[in-house]
């Protein structure tokens, strides 16, 4: 007997009219929420049969016809914000169609988003969207489109820089200033998940600066993370502030599913500002590389281990013919009892700059490129040393 029905029998005999409605009341409730149901079946059947399309919307009107309405007014109105920044900026939103040449003509390997920021045509997307491809066409709003040109890529940021040439009355969406982003603020994505062209989410920022490992060995830092729901096909897309501005450029989600769970991160819009103009001159950058594990020193760590200092990375392992081991780097030596190994260098400078976290050590490497040359203060039995490295290129097979 339900929590509503085992209620109801304790209604007293006078009580029968009011029971009688509840129970008509139950009666719509349970016929709403089964053709609620009848929906979803239907919608889940549809995406089981892979019915997502990458064709554009045929009824989208061209975007010489569309008349953005101004964004003051509408932010004025509750509840509209998302309408208002598609209304400014959404004919500036890209799909990239991404596709690789062989024995057998054009293969579609991908799609992504994108975002024009100049009206010379360059499109700012995400670096994976178009890395490895022969072949990168836009589809713009109203449905045209034309074949662009790859100018530069950074896959340690995941940014990517295109150009095509700009069909008439397209806007362009101005790059926000991302250091002024705080957590709560509403920001909006907009871009092409499964295909689904001009689809737009809204949500707010869940964190800034954030520290985050995908999974392929490399830590990335400085992210935004949002709970806009961002899924595959966004990658590469916008994501606005109110202001119609570009604040982020979405990059990747944390999922257990192909799909979003309110966990979506963006690379910020002050990165692709200061990386800009080695992209439009043709860079193509890679990550710099250390080649160590370590852990963040903390007081408990420092007396378990008896060190000299109580901040810094205590370097776990080296990678064998990394940059750090040919430059003499030590790691620790274990213990076989799970605990941490004993006896590895503690990085606690890096050329002249304190490092007194892990997440610290990654942010001051990842502002160098592969070749440079960085020294490391490090603490070895308790003495301070100084040891310079050449850094290389991340591995495609991270160790």
């Amino acid at each position: 007997m339900s929590d509503l029905d085992q209620a109801e029998s304790e209604q007293p005999e006078e009580g029968a009219r009011v029971s009688r409605h509840r129970q008509r009341r139950s009666g719509l409730v349970a016929l709403v929420v089964g053709l609620l149901l009848s929906a979803f079946a239907a919608g889940f059947a549809g995406a089981a049969l892979g019915t997502w399309s990458l064709a554009p919307e045929p009824t989208r009107a061209p975007a010489s016809a569309v008349t953005a309405r101004p964004v003051a007014n509408q932010l004025a109105a509750p509840g509209n914000v998302a309408g208002a920044v598609y209304d400014a900026v959404g004919d500036a939103v890209v799909e990239i169609i991404a596709s690789a040449g062989g024995r057998r003509g054009i293969t579609p390997v991908g799609a992504g988003s994108g975002v024009v920021i100049d009206q010379r045509g360059l499109v700012l997307t995400a670096a994976h969207v178009v890395e490895g491809v022969d072949n990168v066409r836009v589809r713009f709003s109203h449905g045209e489109v034309r074949q662009a040109k790859v100018l530069g890529t950074d896959s340690g940021n995941d940014l990517a820089v295109l150009q095509v040439e700009l069909p008439q009355g397209i806007p362009v969406a101005p790059l926000g200033d991302s250091d002024q982003v705080r957590v709560g603020d509403i920001v909006i994505a907009i871009g092409s998940p499964f295909g689904l062209e001009g689809t737009v989410t809204q949500g707010i920022i869940s964190a800034v600066d954030r520290t985050w490992q995908p999974g392929d060995g490399r830590t990335r830092t400085g992210l935004l993370q949002t709970d806009a729901p961002i899924n595959p096909g966004n990658s590469g897309g916008p994501l606005f502030n109110v202001h119609s501005e570009v604040i982020g450029i979405t990059t990747m989600i944390e999922s257990p599913i192909r799909g979003s769970v309110g966990i979506g991160f963006a690379v910020p819009s002050n990165t692709a500002s200061r990386l800009l103009p080695q992209l439009e001159a043709g860079a193509r950058l890679q990550p710099a590389w250390l080649g160590i594990s370590g852990v963040t020193v903390d007081a408990a760590l420092a007396q378990e281990q008896g060190l000299s200092v109580d901040k810094g990375v205590l370097v776990i392992q080296v990678v064998p013919g990394s940059p750090a081991d040919q430059a003499g780097l030590r790691g620790g030596r274990g213990t076989g009892d799970g605990s941490v190994p004993r006896g590895g260098d503690v990085i606690v400078a890096v050329d002249g700059t304190p490092v007194e976290t892990m997440d610290q050590l990654v942010e001051q490497i990842s502002r160098h490129s592969p070749g440079d040359t960085v020294r490391l203060t490090v603490v070895r039995d308790g003495q301070r040393q100084e040891i310079t490295v050449t850094l290389g290129s991340w591995p495609a097979q991270a160790p």
